[in-house]
Parts: structure tokens; sequence; C-alpha cells
């Protein structure tokens, strides 16, 4: 389906809701909808299966203005959707949940009220999300008359736990991991309650690596920002950067050229066999698989040496401009790529056949954390992870970008949605980057690798969507007509994909959750945010009302 058909079928499912209709890009539509109707306008969409949100984007209009915004962004394919939902700036700007109706709406209305003081209306918005234990009430960092100076801590605010060990009742404890941990390759702190060695509960809290980057990026202009962008997350930094520099030129009315859009899309697929191969390793440890990881991790440094010579770096890449790329591909590079190329597929191919017939990995991995279509649907799945279960869901097929109309990619897909799936899906999709990268290479268009952009980008806003190695990447950006942005806000697909894992992993045994954390290939730099799940089939353990007064959350 076209952007255009897509476009017109949620307008007539909006139209009693909705009014004030602007395109501010040919793909998207823009709609003003009144909080009282926001529930109606987003059930509209939900129920006719209507795409999916793919993330909530609060502004603060200023102090002169008084008002603030709400952005409900919806996908489908290449069409999008925003519900824009105005209220007043200060303690009245209130919105109602939707997260009953979209569960994954449930993390981004959190991120509203905590960053710019939204008052989500039937969300518990008792319990910090980003913002650490001893952070001011009523201070919101995202607010444009945000100082330093208002972030003072405040010592005396309780530190919010969930209940010590043997608490919720005779057999029930709390095991805590995290953040220090040396089964975690970043700080995270998990806390699972289990009965026995059965999980009944399980609890995330993030946040010790936020960096402040979105507000960062509102004192930097349009180039400082690229390389602050590259580094939300080191592995996979072009992508942020491609992401980053594709709205900005959009924005500008420039396009990169051809070469420069090919040499984006092969940097894009070779940082996909690094993260995967990535990924693998550290799924292997985690399964005991300690001779899958040594052996990964090796062949990931095949990966990053061809980074190096292309780029010069081996992590940040710094590949992309505005405008375009500043690295060119000659014929000494082609024969390292080929050649590299053609060591890993032969490696991959072994890999694919180990995951699928070792006895002892198919234990840790089939069965396990199985999700269906429907709950990816539900969840709100990207990625890997989503495809894994049958949802066709990648945005290089969906809503093609840059070189990939040029050069397509194979969308791979398993429905058996457990940890073994998840790894087939990956290592799939690396055979088909192999045969993507030496097309490229082999076809790689003439021309210059850059083209002129303005020191001022234009007014207007705009959304970039790339498929990161983890699912869809979305960036919304948004300017004055100045030299700096006057908002970025970025969603990553992790933040997508931890209700999925926690929910799945109640009922599961303890041992099973390093392989449940790892199977979805998180990322925790890049996203702050903390969930709880927690389900009982034993109701003379504890009551929902002492789950709710310790603060323990149950999504159904």
């Amino acid at each position: 389906m076209n952007a255009d058909t897509a476009l017109h079928q949620a307008m007539q499912l909006l139209e009693p809701w909705t009014k004030d209709v602007s395109r501010p890009e040919s793909n998207r539509v823009d709609l003003i909808v009144s909080a009282d109707n926001l529930r109606m306008a987003c059930f509209a969409l939900h129920s006719a299966h209507w795409g999916y949100l793919s993330a909530l984007t609060g502004l603060d209009l200023g102090p002169d203005s008084g008002q603030m915004e709400a952005l409900y962004h919806f996908c489908n394919g290449p069409a999008i959707i925003t519900l824009r939902v105005r209220q007043p700036r200060g303690s009245d700007a209130a919105v109602p949940s939707i997260a009953d109706i979209i569960p994954p709406a449930a993390f981004f209305e959190r991120e509203l009220h905590e960053m710019l003081g939204f008052n989500v209306v039937g969300l518990d918005q008792s319990r910090r999300l980003f913002l650490s234990d001893d952070w001011p009430e009523g201070v919101h960092p995202l607010r444009t008359d945000f100082s330093i100076e208002q972030a003072a801590a405040v010592a005396d605010r309780p530190v919010q736990n969930i209940p010590e060990q043997g608490m919720l009742g005779k057999n029930t404890f709390v095991v805590p991991i995290g953040p220090q941990h040396p089964a975690l390759k970043e700080p995270g702190h998990f806390e699972f309650t289990v009965d026995g060695e059965v999980v009944t509960a399980a609890r995330m809290r993030l946040g010790y690596a936020h960096r402040g980057i979105e507000k960062a990026a509102e004192s930097r202009n349009w180039t400082q920002n690229l390389y602050l962008f590259e580094r939300v997350c080191g592995i996979c930094s072009h992508t942020h950067a491609m992401a980053y520099s594709m709205g900005v030129e959009k924005l500008a009315q420039v396009e990169a050229p051809p070469r420069a859009q090919a040499i984006r899309e092969l940097i894009a697929g070779l940082e996909r066999i690094h993260s995967h191969l990535l990924w693998l390793g550290v799924t292997a440890h985690e399964a005991g698989f300690d001779t899958l990881f040594m052996y990964s991790w090796r062949d990931r440094e095949t990966v990053m040496a061809l980074l190096e010579q292309i780029t010069g770096n081996r992590v940040n890449y710094s590949a992309n401009v505005l405008g375009g790329v500043k690295c060119e591909i000659g014929v000494e590079q082609i024969h390292s790529i080929k050649e590299g190329l053609d060591y890993l597929q032969t490696r991959i191919q072994h890999y694919l056949q180990v995951v699928t017939t070792d006895s002892m990995f198919l234990k840790r991995t089939r069965g396990v954390g199985a999700i269906t279509l429907s709950e990816a649907e539900k969840f709100g799945l990207l990625g890997p992870t989503a495809r894994a279960s049958g949802l066709m869901r990648d945005v290089r097929v969906d809503a093609p970008y840059g070189a990939y109309f040029l050069f397509p990619v194979q969308m791979i897909v398993e429905t058996n949605g457990d940890l073994e799936a998840r790894c087939e899906v990956r290592l799939k999709e690396l055979l088909v980057s192999c045969l993507v990268l030496e097309t490229i290479v082999d076809n790689l268009p003439e021309g210059p690798l850059t083209m002129r952009m303005p020191r001022k980008i234009p007014a207007g806003e705009v959304i970039t969507r790339v498929e990161a190695p983890r699912g869809e990447l979305f960036y919304y950006i948004k300017s004055n007509g100045a030299e700096i942005p006057a908002r970025v806000h970025i969603r990553t697909p992790s933040l997508c994909n931890w209700t999925s894992v926690l929910e799945k992993a109640v009922g599961r045994q303890l041992a099973d959750m390093p392989m449940l954390i790892a199977g979805m290939d998180p990322c925790f730099s890049c996203n702050d945010r903390h969930v709880t799940i927690a389900r009982s089939s034993n109701s003379e353990t504890w009551s929902w009302q002492q789950l709710r007064d310790y603060g323990i959350e149950y999504y159904k």
C-alpha cells in the first residue's frame, strides 16, 4: 500500500475526532485533536489495525506562546499520521493515557510526564522512569526555560525500592542483578521476585547511562549535533548519524548524492554484521557456550577492520557529514570488502548450523520466551525480535530510504517467536546483508560525495525512520530557521522491546532471565526507562492490592 492510500484511509477513520489537517511532509499528515477526543482517535486507528504507535514527542513551545504539544506518531509502511494535542503550558497540561489501548504507550507517556510536565490522566505517575530518585519534584528538563540550577539534588527524597527479601510471602524472595554486575555489559538494574526458582515479578530500572543528549542538542549547531547523536549508541553509531543527517537534509531540501547514499547503506550493512555478531557472542556467553562467544567475536574483528579501513574508526565511524559522506570507497577498499565478505559468509553459515543443531544451545533457546504474532503486535515489537514472531516490520522494506531503492534487501521472517527463531533471523539477515553489500561495491554510482548545506536550516519539522540493527529508529527534528535545532527527539528500538521481555520473564525459571534479556539485543545507553511486570498463579501468596501498595504494577 502506498503512502497516499494509507493516509486517505486513516483520515477517513479519524474524521469525527480531528480538525485542522496539514501535510508537513509528502508521506505524513498532521491532525489536531482535542485531549477529550484523543482516546477515540487512537482507538479508531488501533482497532482498524492501521499501523502502530511508533513514538510520542513532547514539545514546549515556550513561555511566550503559553502552550505545549504532545505528538502521537502512527506509522503504516511509508505513511505517518501525527495526532497533535495542544495544551496550556504549566500544570494544566493534561492528556489522557492510552496505555490500556496501546500498551507500549506507557513508556512514552512516562517520558512525556517527567521530561515536560504533562499530567497523563489514568497513568500511575508516582514512580520515576528517567529521572533519578533525588531529582526535585516539578522540575522538567526539556522545558525551554529549564536551567541546571533547578536540578539541585533533594537529599531526603525516598528511594523507590520494592520489598526486601521475604516480605511478599513465605517462599518469595527478591533477587537483584546490577547495576554493577559481571553479567551486564552496561549498567542496568533488575529485580526478579521468585517463588522458589520461578519468577513471579520482574522490575527494571535504567538511567545509569543517561546523558541528556536531547537537551544538549538544543545548545549546539546542526553540524556539532551530528557527532553528538553518533554517540547515542556505540554499536549502531552510523545509523544514528545517518537518521539525523537525512532529517536535516530533508529540512534543507538537499539530497545527498547517489554515491554517498550507497556508501551510507554499505556502512550500515557492515555495522549490522558487527552488531549481530556481537549479539551472538553475548547470547552464547549467557547460555554458557563460551566457544561460540569467542569464535563470533573473533570474526567480528573482520568487520571492524573493514570499517576502520573505510572510515578510519572502529566504533564511532564519523562517515557522515550533512549533505553526504566524507569517506571514499576505492579499489583497495573494494578488494578488502569482498575478501572479508567471502570469509564472513562461510562463518555465518557455520554459526547458523550451530544454533539450530547444537543440543545444549537448543535447550536454552528452543521454546524459551516464545512470543506469538498477536503478542508481538500488542507489545509493539520492532526489528529481529518482531520478525522472529512473524511480524513483518522492517523500515528498509516497508518504507525504503536512501540507496535502499536501488539496492533493496529481503525481509527475513520466522514464526516460532522463541530465542531460537531470534537467532535464526539475525544470522539469516547477515547472509542477506553480505549479498547486498557485494552488489553495492560492484555497482557503486559515480559522482560526488557531498552537497552544499546551509548553516541555517529552514523552519519546519521532519520525521526520519531508519532500520537499525535492533529495529526501527525514529527521529523527530524541528527547526525554527536558526543555526541550532529547536527540538530533536529520539525513540530507540530497545524501548519498544523491553515490555515483552519482562512480560515473558514471569512464570519462567530464574536461570532463563539472562537469555531472555540478551535475546532482544538490548542497548542500555540508548534508552533510560523502567517498567514492572507482576503476575501470580497463587493468590494466597499476596494480593494485587498488596503489590500496588509496594509500587509493583501489573500489565494484563
